[in-house]
């Protein structure tokens, strides 16, 4: 059966080490795929501003899914296709608790990253494992504020993302985050923790995606290297792990491919979607 759609992983599976910029032979095959009609979709734990650019560039993405799953923008249109967050009370719940542990983190709603100021910017540098180019795409991208319970006010919140947090304080903090309400906890790098709603998952989002484009998971390739992933990577019916993924990522995907800044995207496109030896 043909490839209708794929679906991209940034961190990790898309973009090469620096976080930032997309291999140039990834970007060739995947122009290739999308001249073939080809629908290609990004799929990140990032929000919107922090896709935004990399779409752009690149010029042919037709969707993004969101910050693990919790929205879907037509990236053509702008429009907002599907959105699944946390409510207002578990919302200010986990701001609170999470200001009390004077833990830096950032907040996505509505496509926009919001920064607790009150925790220190610094700190919040420090504490986000990246590489400098994407450091300086995260935190100029970011909106700040000192009074984040009043600026998420009157919405639903797609994700938090804690950007480290320490191996012996991880467990006591999932149990202080899951006593806020039902979530769903996962990372994309080694020490950082992404909170959404359980219904929010990169798989249940390309499930919606599909269903309205009248494609099938046999008809979806997809690409990914972390615990983010694993979802999309069981759901989709041609699945790829990167070669420098994580064991679930490689359990979930039904075959493994090069890492990430060796082009294991492209390497895949040209083979099981393009058809070229």
């Amino acid at each position: 059966m043909s490839i209708k759609l794929i679906a991209l992983d940034m961190d990790g599976t898309l973009l090469d080490n620096d976080h930032a910029t997309v291999p140039p032979r990834n970007v060739a095959a995947l122009r290739a795929a999308s001249e073939r009609g080809v629908k290609i979709a990004i799929a990140s734990g990032r929000a919107w501003c922090l896709v935004e650019d990399v779409a752009r560039e690149m010029g042919f993405v037709d969707y993004a899914v969101l910050a693990n799953g919790a929205a879907i923008r037509d990236v053509r249109t702008g429009e907002c296709l599907y959105r699944e967050g946390m409510g207002e009370e578990q919302v200010r719940a986990i701001v609170r608790l999470l200001r009390a542990r004077d833990i830096p983190f950032e907040v996505y709603q509505n496509g926009r990253s919001y920064m607790d100021g009150s925790c220190g910017v610094e700190k919040a540098k420090a504490a986000a494992v990246v590489s400098p180019a994407f450091a300086k795409v995260l935190f100029e991208h970011m909106t700040y504020t000192d009074d984040m319970e009043r600026t998420l006010a009157g919405d639903m919140a797609e994700k938090f993302n804690v950007f480290h947090v320490e191996p012996e304080e991880r467990e006591e903090l999932l149990a202080a985050i899951a006593a806020t309400g039902p979530v769903a906890c996962a990372s994309s790098t080694a020490s950082n923790l992404e909170i959404t709603s359980p219904k929010a998952d990169k798989g249940a989002a390309l499930a919606v995606l599909c269903g309205r484009l009248g494609i099938t998971p046999e008809e979806v390739m997809a690409f990914g290297d972390a615990e983010n992933d694993l979802g999309m990577l069981s759901w989709a019916g041609c699945s790829f792990a990167m070669a420098n993924g994580s064991k679930g990522a490689k359990a979930a995907a039904k075959r493994i491919t090069g890492p990430n800044h060796e082009a294991g995207v492209a390497a895949g496109v040209e083979r099981f979607a393009l058809g070229e030896a």
